[in-house]
C-alpha cells in the first residue's frame, strides 16, 4: 500500500515538472515511414513517443485532445490523427518520387497542437503543447532505369584514335535509395569495337562513352549496333536497355567549338517573355557546308527546361518562353550544343548557367487557430495568457522571404514558439470599464522591395471585474532648487486618478521608503516638501517616489518617480590632490623639458567648479606653469650649481566670491653624464710593476684606480685592456668591474719580456686611457733585458738542451752504479754462503747480543753538475745547480723503514732535485740495531746473506765495517718489526721462513 502511495507522489512531481514547460516550446517527433503503403497505416503514437502519456495521469489524458494544424502545413493533408488516442496514420498511399522528385531526402512536416480541457469547464479548452512533427519517407525500388531513348543513332568518323569515346545519354532511375539508383552499366557484346566508360557530369548526370577499342575502317564495316543495360542495386532488382547504332563515316575533322566552356547568367524572375537571357558564340575552321553550324539544346535536356526557355539555331541566342518564377526553380543548368553542317555532322557542348534573382512578389500568408471553446476572457486575466496561435510563410526567399508580424493594438503580444509560428498573448492587463471587446489584427510584413504585407483579424469579449489601480498623471515629475536649501521647501504636486468609482476610486498619496528620509508628502492634496537641508555635493540628483493607493478591496496601489535636481553654490574651495608635490628631472636639457603636472580637484560645478594655477612665493625664473593645465616645465638647469628647488603653487577657482588653497612643489635635479673619469693609477710617475714568470695563473698582479664625480649610474665605471705591446693578448686579462689586472694564464719562461698595456676606463659616454708596462723576469733579482727578435726563443732552447742532458746523464750514472754494486755482493754472497753453517738458536742470541756494535748502515753518492751561460747570451740566467741523490734498500715485502727510523708502507726512492740554489743533502746514519736484526731474522731466518751478517757480527769481522763503507750509498735502512706473536726455537729452525733470493734486493732510483 505504501509503495503504491510512493509511486503516485512520484507521478504527481512528474506531472508538476512535466506541466511547468512552456506552453510554446517545440517538441519534434520523427518518423520514418516506407512508401508506396495502403491509405490509414500507422506512422506513430504522439502521446506514447513523445512520453507524453508517461508524464500525466489518465484523467488528464482524457482530457485532452489532438489535432494537425493543417493551415500552417501542405504537407498536413497526407495524415490524420485520431483526437482522443493521438494515433497519426496515412490519409492516401504516398508516392516518394511524387513528394520529392530528385531529392536525396523526403520529408514531411506538419503540427500537431495537443488541447487541454478545463476541468470547472469541461467545453473550454487551452493550448497545451504543440509537437513538430517530421516523417521520413523511406525509398522502394519501385521504378526501372530507364534511358531518354530506347534507341540512338550515333555517328563517328573513321579517323578517330584508338581510345576515342562517344557519348551518349545514361539512364535515369527516379529512386533515390542507395541501392535502389543505378549501380552498373553493361555492354553487349563485351567483345568487340567498342568498351563502355561512364562519365559523371558537373550536373550529377551520367554521360555513358562508346570507347572505340580499335581502329576503324569505313570500308570494311561502317555499321556497329549495341546494347546497354542499365541495372540498380535493389531487390528486386531492375534494369533498363537501349539499342544504340553506330555509323561509320569520313573525315570531317573539325568540330564547332563553344567560346566559353560554361555560360553563367542571372535574371529576375519577372523577367519578360521572350526577351534573350544571353547569347552563345561558336567557331569552325571547316568551311562550306563543314564550317556552317546550329545552335540548339543537347539531347539530354530535360522538358522543363524546354518549356521555359528556347535556343535560336543561328544566333545562339536563349530567351525565355514563358514566366520564369524563383519559388518554382531558383536556377537552371543545361547543356547547349553547337552541331556543323557537314555530311558527317560535328558537334560540341557547353555547359549553360542560368540564376534567378528573386524579386519580392509574394505577401506573407497568415493561418490562425483559435481556442475550441471560443475567445470570451477576463478583463483579470494575467498578462502572457495564451489567446491563439497563427502559422506564416513566404514563397520569395532571402530577404523578400523574411517575415516580421506584430499585433496591432496596445492590449495583446505575439511570441515565437518557433520558425514562423507564433502565439497571440495578453500583453497588458485588459480593462472591462475602457473597452468591451477587442478586435485583435495581425499584421506580417516580408523585408523585400517593393515591401509586401498582409493581415488576420478575430475578436475577443472582455469579462468585467474589479481591476483598477490609481493612475499618475505623470510617470516621472522633475523639479530643481538650489543646495542648501531651508526645511519645507516645496518641490513638486503629484497627482493620481481611479477609474474605480466609490472608495475605490478615492486616492491617498504617501511617502515610498526611498524618500521618506528626506521628503514628505500631503496625503490628499498631492503637495511634496523636503525635510531638511540638502548638499549638491553629495547627491546632485535624487531620485524617489511617491504611492498612491485607492480604498477598494484588495487595495490596489501605483507609484511615480520625482527627479530632483540640485543646484550649485560655491561652497567648496579648490584642493590638490597632494600637499606636497615631488618632481623629477635631468639637468642642462633643453627645448623646455616637462617637470610634471599639477592636479586639483574642486566638487563644485560650472564656473564654481573651474580653476586655474599660479605661483606663489618664491618665484623662480627657471620654470614655467600653465595655468589651465597646471603643466610645469623647465628652462636650463645645472645641478652642479643647485639640486633642489622648493617654491609654492595655488589654485583658485572662478566662483563669486574666489576660493584658493596652496601646495609645496619640490623639483630634485637629476644629473646627467656630462664629466669624464678620472685614473688615478697608474699614472706618468707611477706605471711599472715586474711579475715573476712563475707567478700563478689567476692571480691578480695590479689594480687600476679611477673615479667619475658624476652620480648613480653615470658614475659607474668599467675596466678593460684596449692594446698590449708586444702583442700577447692571452698573457693579461682585465675584471671589469673591479680594475683588477690579471694573469690570464699559465706562464713559462718564454713570456718573459717587457709589456706596454695601454688601460681603457669608461662611464657609457666618455673613454681615459693610461699605460702600464709589465716586466716578467726570470727570478726576483734577474730582469731579462731587452732582446733582439728571435733570441729569446733560442736561450729557451739552449737552457732545455743542457737541462735534458744533464739529466740523461745523472741516470746512465746510477744506473751503472746500482748494476756494479749488484754484481759485487752477488759475488760475495755465493762465496762465503759455502762456509756458512746453520745458526742455532744460541749462535743467533749472540748474533742479537753483538749486533748493537752496528751501528748504521749508509751509502751516499753525491754528484753536482753545475753550468751557465756565456756572457753572449743575452738573457741573465742564475746559475742553475743539479744535485744528485740517490738511495738504496732491501725490499721487504711487508715494510721498509724511514731514514728517520720511522715505518713506512712500501719502497723508498731515490730522488733528483733541481733548483736555483746549491743543495747539500745530509743524511742521517741509521743503526741496525740488535733489535732490528733479531726482527728481521724472524721474518728471514733462512737468508743465508743474514746468516753470513750475522756470523760475521759475532765474529767482528773487519769487513762488515768495510761493507758498511762500500754500503755507504744506502740513504734507507731496510728492518723488520715483530709481529708480536713470537715462535719456539723448533719454530725457527725449522726453516718456514722465505729465504731472501737475488730479485729481493732491488735498487730503485726516481730521477
Amino acid at each position: 500500500m505504501m509503495g503504491q502511495g510512493i509511486r503516485q507522489l512520484f507521478l504527481l512531481l512528474a506531472l508538476d515538472v512535466y506541466t511547468q514547460v512552456t506552453v510554446g516550446q517545440e517538441i519534434s517527433l520523427k518518423y520514418d515511414l516506407l512508401e508506396q503503403q495502403s491509405r490509414e497505416t500507422f506512422v506513430g503514437n504522439v502521446a506514447v513517443d513523445s512520453l507524453l502519456k508517461a508524464n500525466v495521469t489518465q484523467d488528464e489524458l482524457d482530457r485532452m485532445k489532438f489535432q494537425i494544424l493543417t493551415q500552417s502545413s501542405k504537407d498536413a493533408s497526407y495524415f490524420m490523427i485520431h483526437e482522443k488516442s493521438s494515433t497519426i496514420k496515412t490519409a492516401s498511399v504516398l508516392d516518394r518520387e511524387v513528394l520529392c522528385e530528385f531529392e536525396v531526402q523526403c520529408v514531411l512536416e506538419f503540427s500537431v497542437a495537443v488541447y487541454k480541457q478545463d476541468p470547472q469547464h469541461s467545453n473550454q479548452l487551452d493550448l497545451f503543447k504543440i509537437f513538430a512533427i517530421k516523417v521520413n519517407i523511406l525509398d522502394a525500388n519501385d521504378n526501372a532505369p530507364t534511358f531518354p531513348q530506347s534507341q540512338v543513332s550515333l555517328n563517328v568518323q573513321e579517323s578517330v584514335p584508338v581510345d576515342f569515346v562517344l557519348l551518349t545519354s545514361g539512364a535515369v532511375d527516379p529512386d533515390m535509395g542507395v541501392n535502389n539508383s543505378i549501380q552498373s552499366y553493361t555492354l553487349k557484346p563485351s567483345n568487340e569495337m567498342f568498351g563502355l566508360k561512364e562519365i559523371k557530369n558537373i550536373d550529377g548526370s551520367t554521360d555513358l562513352g562508346l570507347v572505340v577499342r580499335y581502329k576503324l575502317d569505313r570500308e570494311t564495316l561502317d555499321f556497329y549496333q549495341v546494347e546497354i543495360v542499365a541495372k540498380d542495386g535493389g531487390f528486386p532488382q531492375r534494369s533498363g536497355i537501349v539499342l544504340v547504332n553506330i555509323t561509320v563515316i569520313d573525315d570531317n575533322d573539325n568540330r564547332p567549338t563553344f567560346s566559353q566552356a560554361k555560360y553563367d547568367a542571372a535574371v529576375p524572375e519577372n523577367h519578360p517573355v521572350g526577351k534573350s537571357v544571353l547569347t552563345l558564340s561558336a567557331q569552325d575552321l571547316d568551311i562550306n557546308e563543314n564550317g556552317e553550324f546550329t545552335f540548339s539544346f543537347n539531347s539530354r535536356v530535360p522538358q522543363k527546361i524546354k518549356d521555359k526557355f528556347a535556343v535560336n539555331e543561328t544566333s545562339g541566342e536563349i530567351y525565355t518562353i514563358s514566366d520564369i518564377d524563383f519559388e518554382e526553380e531558383e536556377n537552371y543548368q543545361f547543356l547547349v550544343e553547337v552541331k556543323d553542317k557537314g555530311r558527317e555532322p560535328k558537334s560540341s557542348t557547353s555547359i549553360v548557367n542560368i540564376s534567378v534573382l528573386d524579386v519580392n512578389d509574394n505577401a506573407p500568408q497568415i493561418n490562425v487557430n483559435l481556442l475550441p471553446d471560443g475567445t470570451d476572457i477576463l478583463e483579470s486575466a494575467e498578462v502572457g495568457r495564451y489567446v491563439a496561435n497563427f502559422a506564416v510563410s513566404d514563397l520569395d526567399s532571402g530577404a523578400n522571404g523574411k517575415i516580421q508580424c506584430q499585433v496591432l493594438g496596445e492590449f495583446f503580444k505575439i511570441e515565437e514558439i518557433f520558425t514562423n509560428m507564433y502565439k497571440v498573448t495578453i500583453k497588458s492587463p485588459l480593462d472591462y470599464e475602457s473597452k468591451h471587446m477587442h478586435d485583435v489584427t495581425i499584421q506580417c510584413q516580408d523585408q523585400g522591395i517593393p515591401q509586401h504585407q498582409n493581415t488576420s483579424s478575430f475578436v475577443i469579449n472582455v469579462l468585467d471585474v474589479n481591476d483598477n489601480n490609481p493612475v499618475f498623471l505623470q510617470s516621472i515629475y522633475r523639479a530643481t532648487i538650489m543646495e542648501n536649501n531651508p526645511p519645507n521647501e516645496v518641490i513638486a504636486t503629484v497627482e493620481a486618478v481611479d477609474k474605480d468609482s466609490d472608495l475605490a476610486g478615492k486616492v491617498t498619496y504617501f511617502m515610498h521608503t526611498d524618500g521618506s528620509d528626506n521628503f514628505q508628502v500631503h496625503p490628499t492634496s498631492g503637495v511634496v516638501t523636503v525635510k531638511k537641508s540638502l548638499d549638491r555635493e553629495i547627491n546632485p540628483v535624487i531620485l524617489f517616489h511617491v504611492n498612491a493607493s485607492d480604498a477598494g478591496n484588495p487595495q490596489l496601489k501605483s507609484s511615480t518617480l520625482i527627479r530632483l535636481t540640485l543646484e550649485d553654490e560655491n561652497d567648496n574651495t579648490p584642493k590638490f590632490k597632494k600637499s606636497h608635490f615631488e618632481f623629477y628631472v635631468i639637468e642642462e636639457q633643453k627645448n623646455l623639458p616637462t617637470v610634471g603636472r599639477l592636479f586639483a580637484e574642486d566638487p563644485d560645478a560650472g564656473p564654481n567648479g573651474q580653476f586655474s594655477f599660479d605661483f606663489a612665493s618664491p618665484r623662480y625664473p627657471e620654470f614655467i606653469l600653465d595655468y589651465d593645465t597646471g603643466l610645469l616645465k623647465a628652462g636650463m638647469l645645472d645641478r652642479e650649481l643647485k639640486t633642489v628647488y622648493n617654491f609654492n603653487v595655488t589654485v583658485t577657482d572662478k566662483g563669486n566670491p574666489p576660493r584658493s588653497s596652496l601646495a609645496l612643489v619640490t623639483v630634485h635635479v637629476l644629473d646627467a653624464n656630462d664629466n669624464m673619469p678620472r685614473i688615478i693609477y697608474p699614472d706618468n710617475h707611477n706605471n711599472t710593476i715586474q711579475v715573476m714568470y712563475t707567478t700563478p695563473k689567476d692571480s691578480v698582479i695590479a689594480r687600476v684606480k679611477a673615479d667619475d664625480i658624476d652620480e648613480g649610474n653615470n658614475s659607474v665605471l668599467s675596466f678593460y685592456i684596449h692594446k698590449v705591446e708586444p702583442s700577447k693578448p692571452d698573457l693579461f686579462k682585465m675584471n671589469a668591474a673591479t680594475g683588477e689586472l690579471i694573469i690570464a694564464k699559465t706562464m713559462h719562461l718564454y713570456d718573459s719580456d717587457s709589456y706596454r698595456l695601454v688601460l681603457g676606463v669608461k662611464n657609457g659616454v666618455f673613454t681615459m686611457y693610461a699605460n702600464l708596462n709589465v716586466i716578467i723576469t726570470v727570478s726576483n733579482n734577474t730582469v731579462l733585458g731587452p732582446q733582439s727578435p728571435g733570441s729569446g726563443e733560442s736561450n729557451i732552447i739552449i737552457v732545455i738542451a743542457i737541462v735534458v742532458v744533464t739529466v740523461i746523464l745523472s741516470v746512465a750514472i746510477i744506473a751503472a752504479i746500482c748494476i756494479v754494486r749488484y754484481v759485487d755482493r752477488h759475488r760475495q754472497f755465493q762465496k762465503k754462503s759455502k762456509q756458512e753453517t746453520q745458526i742455532d738458536l744460541k749462535k743467533q742470541e749472540s748474533l742479537t747480543t753483538e749486533s748493537s756494535q752496528f751501528t748504521e748502515i749508509k751509502s751516499r753518492n753525491k754528484k753536482e753538475v753545475s753550468f751557465s751561460l756565456s756572457d753572449d747570451d743575452s738573457m741573465n740566467i742564475s746559475s742553475l745547480t743539479n744535485i744528485t741523490s740517490f738511495s738504496s734498500y732491501l725490499k721487504n715485502p711487508h715494510s721498509t723503514y724511514s731514514v728517520d727510523g720511522k715505518l713506512t708502507e712500501g719502497p723508498q726512492a731515490c730522488s733528483s732535485i733541481l733548483t736555483n740554489n746549491s743543495l747539500h743533502s745530509d743524511l742521517s746514519k741509521d743503526n741496525l740495531t740488535e733489535k732490528n736484526l733479531n726482527t728481521l731474522y724472524h721474518q728471514q731466518v733462512q737468508s743465508p746473506w743474514l746468516q753470513q751478517l750475522q756470523e760475521k757480527a759475532r765474529r767482528g769481522d773487519p769487513m762488515l765495517r768495510k761493507s758498511e763503507d762500500d754500503d755507504s750509498e744506502m740513504s734507507a735502512e731496510s728492518a723488520t718489526s715483530d709481529s708480536g706473536r713470537g715462535g719456539s726455537e723448533d719454530d725457527i729452525n725449522s726453516n718456514r721462513g722465505n729465504p731472501m733470493s737475488d730479485s729481493e734486493y732491488n735498487c730503485q732510483c726516481l730521477v
